[in-house]
């Protein structure tokens, strides 16, 4: 009995033994799972790549307009993602494709804030953001996001980042925005333009 720590060595090392199998298993797991999410949200792009890479009127009209608009903003991701220089694929665009593509983005940052779009994207995106709306006719909204595109355009020195003001703006573009209203702008411009897009 001379050695009894031992066996209480033992038993703390089978404990921590036991508590590390069980945190690796859940890491296992969780990698796993966000493997297997990875994997099915690429084949679903792949999907709707696939769908709408031969977009025409009687598609586009018979489509859902949020899968309208993420199909083709999948075709158009493919093509950039494909070129050794994305900005010099992005200017063989024409212009409804570069508003449809725009107008992906926005739809996506803005869901968080109208000022995420501004801080997250380039000038690329961020100065057709407005020009992308006037050309689908949603209007409801332009005034807000003329404002908030002012404040974050670099070249304008007329008006300076105001951290209030955008949180105002923010608060009332969440107010305006229909993205029901959206959606469907988006879609009658589509619509209009299927022989253009791609």
């Amino acid at each position: 009995m001379e050695y009894w720590y031992l066996w209480l060595i033992f038993a703390v090392l089978v404990i921590v033994t036991a508590v590390v199998i069980v945190f690796a298993s859940r890491a296992v797991s969780s990698h796993n799972a966000e493997t297997r999410r990875m994997y099915a949200e690429i084949d679903r792009l792949k999907k709707l790549k696939d769908k709408y890479k031969n977009l025409d009127r009687d598609l586009a009209l018979s489509s859902e307009p949020a899968e309208l608009l993420e199909g083709v903003n999948a075709v158009l991701q493919a093509k950039i993602e494909g070129a050794e220089n994305a900005e010099a694929e992005f200017d063989t665009f024409g212009e409804e494709a570069k508003n449809l593509y725009t107008l992906k983005y926005f739809l996506e940052d803005s869901s968080r804030a109208l000022s995420f779009f501004f801080k997250n994207n380039g000038a690329v995106l961020t100065k057709r953001a407005v020009p992308s709306l006037e050309a689908i006719g949603y209007t409801d909204i332009l005034d807000t996001v003329k404002r908030q595109s002012e404040m974050y355009d670099s070249d304008n020195e007329d008006v300076s980042l105001d951290y209030k003001e955008a949180e105002n703006l923010d608060n009332e573009f969440r107010i305006r925005f229909s993205e029901t209203e959206f959606l469907n702008s988006v879609k009658q411009y589509i619509c209009q333009c299927t022989d253009r897009l791609f």
